[in-house]
């Protein structure tokens, strides 16, 4: 059939094999459009109308031969499905487990160019080789460690002697270096871990004074039982010991003290005697206001003897009539003196202390606080109940009498005398004064005082107020004496202590000023110069003992110098009545010292007298110079 023929010779019954193939063609069509890639397989689709079956065969077809329909395209070309979402197939394999693993894809496959940066790994099997060497090294090196300190265990001396002994020797040092590491690394290595040891060492000469006893406490201390006799009257209420503890966390025992009632000496002191040993919080809380319900009872029946009784239920130590004239027995320096301790005993004590103080008599005051003062001296209260024992220290110095008075000076001079008398090295000096608080005038008139008496070793010192009886001549000369000397043997523990005892001595110098206002008379702009150049020349001295002190070395050298450093400061900037005067590039420059020519002249001479003697030398072809070529000075 020509190309302009009649169209309907298209429709013939013989289409013969073309017209089967363009049926077969338009048949595959649609199933080609339905497997097409869904774009949103989650969103579901609009929907379709049902799409025409494309096989079905028209009637009415022309069924001529020939290749008149060679020349035609199929019809399914002509009729194209309508624009619009397929319809949404839900994908059979999502359900499924993955019949192979998941492999990754070769990386020599995605390297197209030599230029490519190939990835590294992160640990190469060397690098896990030299770790796992090193990680046995160190497992060696701590068996060897605890093997000497078992070693040591075993010898007479103790270990704390033998680590001492380590320390202080530089052979016997590198020597342990050396064993811990087996010798297997250089000898630089040696002498890196025998400085990082120099470096890092304790000062193992402080002695602590423990006040409980350093042995594992009973589980359930010895209790006294209840006084049956005393349960007299309207106290019934307490004479069954089941239904006894009950009353008393409901308020029955203070209810009848508030109402006037007397509570009876001996349920008292079994009270006092439950404090510190009950396990049960709210009764302890109710010990505490039972007893401070009772000032009279306070007053007659609390002692310093009763006091020390209290704690020896604890662990505390016991009282002694010549406590005050013994020296306090001192331990070596424990890491955990007191492992799985309950001091809830002791903070309720400490609560207890500071509410009986003002109902306490003069000499009771002056006995707690000369205890909380031993207790101070233990590592336990700058760790654990720093802020009780200076809540109940606070409270015992303020029920003392009036600052200024004579019973306020006994007191004082009897406290100072108790402190110094009972504990020798100034390390421990310092810490029962560093302790206490400084929020009123009479417990930092206290504080001075027994810094005072532990500094210059005085006794009477502690009679008087320290502005009376201290000068800045006194302050200097102790500043020159051998305790403030650096050497090979300064103790820098005690040193720092000494420095803690000078900064508490001088406080706001006001014994400088009044000094200065006594000569002066009515010329307070003079007195404030000579004050402000007192206080330089104080500082200037701290500062030549602080750069004496070479830190290279031990920790305590360095802890040392920060605190010289900060009295120095703390001198200039809170002490000094302005600030130094700050000096610019615009002041005029200082005069220069008359005695600098005179010491440039004298070196001149000398390095010329030492050329002329070496050009000598080499003139006289001598190549040892038998003379004193560094001499200079004849």
């Amino acid at each position: 059939m020509s190309r302009n023929g009649d169209i309907r010779g298209f429709f013939g019954k013989g289409g013969g094999r073309n017209n089967s193939q363009s049926q077969s063609a338009a048949a595959s069509q649609p199933v080609r459009d339905l497997q097409s890639p869904i774009s949103s397989p989650r969103t579901p689709p609009k929907p379709t109308p049902k799409p025409r079956d494309r096989t079905e065969e028209i009637k009415g077809s022309d069924d001529e031969g020939g290749d008149s329909d060679d020349s035609l395209e199929s019809i399914s070309a002509f009729i194209k499905p309508k624009n619009g979402p397929a319809p949404y197939q839900r994908d059979p394999g999502l359900a499924e487990t993955p019949k192979a693993k998941r492999i990754a894809s070769s990386s020599a496959s995605l390297m197209k160019s030599p230029l490519t940066i190939q990835p590294k790994h992160k640990f190469d099997l060397k690098y896990l080789i030299d770790h796992a060497r090193q990680s046995d090294r160190a497992e060696e090196s701590a068996r060897r460690a605890d093997e000497l300190i078992n070693q040591s265990e075993s010898d007479d001396d103790g270990p704390a002697q033998v680590l001492a002994d380590v320390q202080n020797d530089q052979v016997l040092m590198h020597q342990a270096a050396k064993k811990l590491l087996h010798n297997d690394e250089e000898d630089a290595k040696g002498d890196k871990l025998m400085r990082a040891m120099t470096r890092t060492k304790v000062d193992g000469s402080r002695r602590p004074c423990y006040f409980f006893n350093l042995e594992q406490p009973l589980l359930k201390p010895p209790r006294k039982p209840f006084p049956q006799k005393a349960t007299k009257g309207c106290w019934e209420c307490l004479a069954n010991s089941r239904t006894r503890n009950q009353a008393i966390i409901l308020g029955l025992p203070h209810t009848i003290v508030s109402k006037g009632r007397a509570l009876p000496d001996e349920i008292f002191l079994w009270v006092l005697d439950e404090v510190c040993v009950e396990r049960n919080a709210q009764l302890r809380v109710q010990y505490c206001n039972l007893v401070a319900l009772c000032p009279n009872s306070i007053t007659r029946l609390v002692t310093d003897v009763r006091l020390y009784s209290m704690l020896e239920k604890i662990g505390g130590p016991k009282y002694s009539r010549s406590q005050n004239r013994t020296k306090l027995q001192s331990f070596p320096k424990v890491e955990d003196p007191y492992p799985g301790r309950d001091w809830t005993g002791l903070v309720t004590f400490l609560e207890l202390v500071e509410r009986m103080a003002p109902h306490l008599s003069k000499e009771n005051i002056i006995g707690a606080i000369q205890l909380l003062v031993r207790l101070g001296l233990d590592p336990i209260v700058s760790t654990t109940v720093r802020s009780e024992h200076a809540a109940a220290m606070e409270a015992l110095v303020g029920a003392l009498p009036k600052l200024g008075t004579r019973q306020w000076d006994e007191a004082c001079e009897t406290i100072s005398s108790y402190l110094y008398e009972s504990v020798d090295e100034p390390v421990n000096q310092v810490l029962p004064i560093s302790h206490m608080p400084r929020m009123t005038s009479k417990i930092l008139d206290l504080r001075r005082r027994m810094a005072a008496v532990a500094l210059f070793r005085d006794t009477e010192l502690g009679y008087r107020p320290v502005d009376e009886t201290v000068t800045l001549d006194d302050i200097m000369d102790r500043l020159d004496s051998s305790d403030f000397r650096i050497s090979a043997s300064t103790n820098y523990e005690s040193l720092q202590a000494l420095v803690a005892l000078l900064d508490t001595v001088i406080g706001s110098a006001g014994f400088i000023m009044q000094a200065h206002m006594a000569s002066s008379g009515q010329d307070v702009e003079a007195a404030r110069r000579k004050f402000d150049a007192d206080i330089d020349g104080l500082t200037f001295k701290l500062k030549l003992i602080h750069d004496k002190i070479h830190d290279s070395h031990l920790l305590s050298r360095k802890v040392t110098k920060a605190s010289i450093e900060l009295v120095a400061k703390r001198l200039t900037y809170a002490v000094r009545t302005r600030p130094p005067p700050k000096t610019s590039i615009f002041d005029p420059e200082p005069k220069e010292d008359t005695n600098i020519p005179k010491q440039r002249a004298f070196m001149k001479n000398w390095a010329q007298k030492k050329a002329e003697r070496s050009a000598a030398v080499l003139t006289n072809g001598n190549g040892n110079d038998n003379g004193n070529i560094d001499g200079g000075i004849e």
